[in-house]
């Protein structure tokens, strides 16, 4: 890639820091900028969990779809154990054959997937597919392991950045349950707080859920 096409995708990937967006972003500038790449996908595994997360194609969500079917495929087995994983013709692949089979009746011929520079719990794993057997040539396996880099970076950002704004909400709701309390029932703030965090332990109830529910109305006991 060139100095200007990094510059560009650096751009793209972080014009909104927000993690939905980001990965959205993440699976459309590998289609303008990885060679041989007609779909994409992205597949993110939190914890032991694992969904797809953006996609850009239907044929895409389609042969996600499949691995998950399967329990099979090219990029469960690198959120399992492999960094990447290509499969240069589908009608051929034997790893995964059932989903190769599946994937060649979509018109999906090659894929690479690659593992996104995240740390466990979180991985996240992008999918590239082509519709022309070996899609992926040495020049597109070399730029994807570098627009890979580039993603991660962007969604390590928006994944920092969506937790301090989902932190500063909570925050603002728990003191906003805080005040009401206050005024409800003539408490100090420490003791308000005592009030949310004893329901929220009585009830196994997360603190943010039970503050929700006092701003929306639900009386809590003061004592």
């Amino acid at each position: 890639m060139k100095d200007a096409d990094l510059a560009h995708i650096v751009e793209q990937l972080s014009t909104e820091p927000d993690e939905s967006y980001t990965l959205q972003q993440v699976v459309d500038q590998a289609v303008a900028n990885v060679p041989g790449c007609d779909m994409c996908s992205v597949f993110v595994r939190d914890h032991k969990t694992v969904q797809v997360a953006a996609t850009t194609d239907p044929r895409a969500r389609a042969v996600d779809d499949l691995q998950f079917d399967l329990d099979e495929g090219p990029c469960l087995s690198v959120l399992r154990e492999h960094e990447i994983a290509s499969v240069p013709d589908t009608d051929t692949d034997q790893r995964w054959p059932r989903w190769s089979s599946g994937a060649a009746e979509q018109g999906v011929r090659s894929s690479l997937s690659v593992r996104l520079a995240i740390e466990d719990p979180y991985l996240a794993c992008l999918n590239m597919y082509s519709s022309r057997v070996d899609g992926f040539d040495d020049d597109a396996l070399e730029e994807s392991v570098v627009y890979a880099r580039l993603a991660s970076v962007a969604l390590l950002q928006a994944r920092e950045i969506s937790g301090l704004r989902s932190a500063l909400g909570n925050r603002l709701l728990i003191g906003a349950a805080q005040g009401i309390l206050m005024e409800r029932y003539g408490l100090t703030m420490g003791r308000a707080f005592e009030v949310l965090r004893r329901h929220s332990n009585d009830t196994n109830t997360k603190l943010h859920d039970v503050a929700q529910g006092v701003v929306d109305g639900i009386t809590l006991r003061s004592s």
